[in-house]
């Protein structure tokens, strides 16, 4: 039987079929403003120039490789269509994951990568001439934001295999009109100006959403069913003149872990994050700084939605830490400033080791981790928020002494975890059997082994 399938390729049988109708190859594409090469994204000498042309010419399976560098949507070389300007944006496609942080050309080795060495940034500031882009409140001068991107980036209709990895996403500015007749309204250029989810379920990690400005969802809006994962990510002074600073959730599901939320402004509800009709996520996350103008919310706002919150911390946001509308949060096991009423809840200051400039490390008199001398410190005084996340919760990579029990907040149960502290000069001995690590073998080691009997964690 002779076969002919829509790829044109002639086989007899189906396996003959399969066999010649192999998918290209998967492959690395090359990004790097500096290159001075043939532009093709072969090698980092020949790199893309602009990552738009690298979009264009991405298929499912290719990663593209993103060198250190200011990369705007309406900078392209390969395409012939016209130039949309602020309407331009980096568009996701599934099955493609796009990593920054990249030495590249020039560099004795191009291929090291370091996201905070290689700073690698998505900009919706078209001319470059934002100013006071650290403004806490948002409010960057407008007259300089005027030729912005409406979005930065766009994750609608890509599923979880659309990856964004190591980048920061500013200067977006939805500000634009609202389109159509009364029944049928379109805010769409008045929404997520980091990044905008219409359907979309894109996997974002140790990305930073910083000075995007929108209606709703500064940082990045999600609607219509959206379910985007986020690990590691950090949303700093995004505003929204509407709802949801760094973030605004309609009808959607975001997964969200170890992310931070730090200084964002919403001049109605949800400094950090509005929710409505919508279940997000939120496991070992961190809200501090934050403001909502004229209702509340500084953290959080939920409007007939149920987050689940779990591990996390939120201190410090104005003028509360969430306010609710209809369904109540279900939240466990975290600090809120105000209280909540849930399992393992506590309200007591956390002792971040500097919110000012963004450190949210714990403070510890047995070893906190500091980020800029890459060393461990002691503290005089030890956070409550240690050893804090339930006697079932996994340590994970916490370093020794961990009490054998993981902690609150972005960096439990991760190599930066605060070590635990008992009370007397730190054990600095392994020994068998002390699972807490408090350089005795006693009941609370017993417990917390009986806790954990039979566990199975494997994947």
């Amino acid at each position: 039987m002779r076969i002919i399938n829509p790829a044109g390729c002639l086989t007899t049988s189906v396996l003959l079929l399969a066999m010649l109708c192999t998918a290209a190859p998967a492959k690395i594409i090359h990004v790097d403003d500096d290159a001075t090469g043939a532009n093709d994204g072969s090698s980092w000498p020949d790199a893309y120039r602009t990552l738009q042309d690298a979009l264009m010419m991405a298929s499912a399976g290719d990663e593209i490789r993103v060198a250190r560098g200011i990369y705007r949507p309406d900078q392209f070389v390969l395409s012939k269509r016209p130039n949309l300007g602020r309407m331009e944006t980096f568009q996701l496609k599934s099955g493609v994951a796009i990593r920054g942080g990249y030495a590249g050309f020039g560099e004795p080795d191009p291929n090291a990568r370091s996201i905070e060495l290689y700073g690698t940034i998505l900009s919706g500031d078209l001319s470059g001439n934002d100013i006071d882009v650290n403004d806490p409140a948002g409010l960057q001068d407008e007259l300089t934001r005027t030729e912005n991107s409406y979005h930065v980036v766009t994750g609608s209709g890509t599923d979880q295999t659309a990856v964004l990895d190591g980048f920061v996403i500013t200067a977006g500015n939805a500000d634009g009109p609202v389109v159509g007749d009364e029944a049928d309204y379109d805010y769409s250029f008045t929404e997520g100006a980091g990044m905008y989810n219409d359907s979309g379920s894109p996997t974002l990690t140790r990305c930073t959403f910083t000075a995007n400005s929108a209606r709703y969802g500064g940082g990045i809006y999600n609607y219509g069913h959206s379910s985007p994962v986020l690990t590691h990510c950090t949303f700093s002074a995004n505003s929204a003149n509407g709802w949801g600073g760094g973030m605004y959730n309609g009808g959607s599901s975001p997964i969200l872990t170890r992310c931070t939320f730090r200084g964002n402004w919403a001049d109605d509800w949800g400094g950090g994050m509005a929710n409505n009709y919508s279940s997000p996520t939120l496991d070992h996350c961190v809200f501090s700084g934050s403001a909502a103008a004229d209702w509340g919310g500084g953290a959080m706002y939920s409007n007939y939605s149920s987050p689940k919150l779990t591990g996390c911390i939120l201190w410090g946001d104005t003028p509360d830490e969430i306010y609710v509308s209809g369904v109540v949060p279900v939240i466990t096991y975290c600090d809120v400033q105000g209280g909540w009423p849930g399992e393992g809840n506590i309200d007591v200051d956390p002792l971040f080791a500097d919110p000012n400039d963004g450190d949210y490390h714990l403070k510890s008199q047995a070893g906190r981790y500091d980020p800029d001398s890459k060393t461990w410190v002691i503290d005089d005084l030890t956070s409550p928020c240690i050893d804090a996340a339930g006697r079932f919760t996994p340590i994970g990579n916490e370093p020794f002494p961990n009490g054998g029990i993981g902690n609150l907040g972005a960096y439990g149960g991760t190599a930066e975890a605060s070590k635990s502290y008992f009370g007397e000069p730190v054990c600095k001995t392994i020994v068998a059997g002390d699972i807490n690590g408090d350089c005795k073998i006693d009941l609370r080691d017993f417990m917390i082994m009986a806790f954990h009997w039979l566990q199975d964690n494997s994947p």
